[in-house]
């Protein structure tokens, strides 16, 4: 079983920020393959599934963004085969917009999202898609900016980067992480 977990603060104050980009990918996931997310699971909604034939957990972890990991750790438990099924999906500051990397396992990066999944389960080797969100040069206050909505001239890149998530998903999934990544880490903004 996959648990593919989207990174998000929960509340419709929240819902169309960048920082949510990882519980938007989800939602479009969910959609695409008929997957109801109305079960409280744990400190997450979730819903149970299918996406390419293999049995999947789709969740949106509902502790804010920094405690992400309270809700990946009860999901998950002390469960190693689970972990080996865990995608965590978030946003990225260092990557343009319509852009997406997915890695095998790896640091936090500075993301207070992933740095509390890797605190609390105490392992770093879980898969990660990351989603890139920066528009501009950011001097100002990284914190205002992913806490902020996309603008609409940048609409048509945030569906592109949600299409190339979505679609990196169901490649991993069914063709294997190293397949997803050879075709989708070098797509160019759409």
């Amino acid at each position: 079983m996959r648990y593919i977990i989207g990174l998000g603060n929960p509340g419709p104050g929240y819902a169309s920020t960048k920082h949510n980009i990882g519980f938007t990918v989800v939602k479009a996931l969910a959609k695409e393959y008929k997957i109801k997310i109305n079960e409280k699971l744990h400190f997450c909604l979730a819903g149970k599934g299918y996406i390419a034939g293999e049995e999947v957990v789709l969740a949106l972890p509902q502790t804010f963004m920094n405690l992400s990991g309270n809700a990946v750790g009860e999901i998950l438990g002390r469960d190693a085969e689970k972990a080996s099924g865990l995608v965590v999906i978030c946003d990225d500051i260092n990557l343009a917009l319509g852009r997406i990397r997915l890695r095998k396992q790896g640091s936090a990066g500075g993301h207070k999202g992933l740095e509390s999944i890797i605190h609390i389960l105490g392992r770093s080797d879980f898969a990660r898609l990351r989603v890139g969100i920066a528009t501009d040069v950011h001097k100002a206050d990284i914190s205002r900016y992913v806490l902020t909505p996309f603008r609409r001239k940048h609409s048509r890149h945030v569906t592109h980067a949600v299409a190339l998530a979505k679609d990196a998903v169901a490649c991993m999934i069914e063709k294997g992480i190293d397949e997803a990544m050879t075709r989708f880490n070098k797509r160019k903004v759409g």
